[in-house]
C-alpha cells in the first residue's frame, strides 16, 4: 500500500516541467525537510549524518537495495539519470515506502521526505550536495552544522 502510493506519486510528477519554478515556498520546504530529518535523528537516537546520504530505511536496519528503474516510468528514470541528487532522495523515499510495507511503524518517517517531493510536484528543483541544499533559481542553504541549526526549529506549514 505505502509503496504503491509512493510510486504513483513519483510517476505523476510532470518531470518535463520540473525546475521551471522557484519561490520562497520551495526554500521553506527545503528548510522543513532539514528540520524533519533532524527530528528523525533526535527521536530515533541515531547520530546525525549528512542529509545527502540519509537513507532512513537503511538507517533503521533495512539492507535491501531499491532501484528507481524497477518502480518508475521512463520519464522519471530519464530525468533522474541527469539529476543524481534528486535520484538519491527519490530512491530513499521509495526504499522507505517499501520498508514500511514490512514494518508499518516506519511509515511515519516518510513525512521526512515529503517537503522535497512537494518541491518537485510544484515544478521546483533542488540540488542536495554534501555541503549545501540549493533550490534551483531560488535559494542556497549551507549544511555546515545543519543538525544543530534545524533540530529545534519550529515546524513550517507545507500545505
Amino acid at each position: 500500500m505505502y509503496l504503491k502510493q509512493a510510486i504513483a506519486r513519483i510517476n505523476n510528477i510532470d518531470w518535463s516541467l520540473v525546475g521551471g519554478i522557484a519561490s520562497k515556498v520551495e526554500a521553506d520546504l527545503a528548510c522543513e525537510f532539514l528540520r524533519r530529518l533532524a527530528c528523525f535523528f533526535k527521536e530515533e537516537g541515531i547520530r546525525p549524518i549528512k542529509p545527502l546520504v540519509a537513507d532512513i530505511a537503511k538507517l533503521l536496519g533495512d539492507t535491501e537495495e531499491v532501484e528507481v528503474s524497477d518502480y518508475c516510468n521512463s520519464e522519471v528514470v530519464e530525468f533522474l539519470g541527469e539529476n543524481i541528487y534528486v535520484k538519491n532522495i527519490i530512491q530513499y523515499y521509495l526504499h522507505l515506502a517499501k520498508y514500511a510495507e514490512e514494518r508499518p511503524e516506519t511509515y511515519r518517517h516518510l513525512n521526512v521526505y515529503e517537503p522535497l517531493i512537494k518541491i518537485l510536484e510544484r515544478k521546483g528543483l533542488f540540488v542536495l550536495r554534501i555541503n549545501a541544499l540549493d533550490i534551483v533559481n531560488g535559494s542556497h542553504i549551507p549544511l555546515e552544522d545543519w543538525y544543530e541549526n534545524f533540530v529545534n526549529m519550529n515546524s513550517l506549514e507545507i500545505d
